[in-house]
């Protein structure tokens, strides 16, 4: 059996993929090396998303979150 998606498949981001005017498609083959690949490149952002929120700075719990919302002024 191939490799079980997490996060997303290609049927699902189908408009993405295109250059222009140019539908680019997935070979059968590859359909599970895509789906690995968007699956590690989705975990990254997500990551990235919550090294972004902000963290205590002082005492005991230095390190650890203030808040544990993602908020819209963590986009900007």
């Amino acid at each position: 059996m191939g490799y079980e998606a997490k996060y997303i498949r290609v049927s699902k981001i189908r408009d993405l993929l295109a250059e222009g005017d140019t539908k680019i498609r997935v070979a059968g083959d590859a359909k599970d090396k895509v789906n690995e690949y968007l699956d590690k490149a989705v975990e990254a952002a997500v990551k990235d998303l919550i090294e972004k929120l902000p963290r205590k700075s002082k005492g005991t719990g230095k390190g650890e979150l203030k808040r544990i919302t993602i908020q819209i002024q963590d986009f900007e």
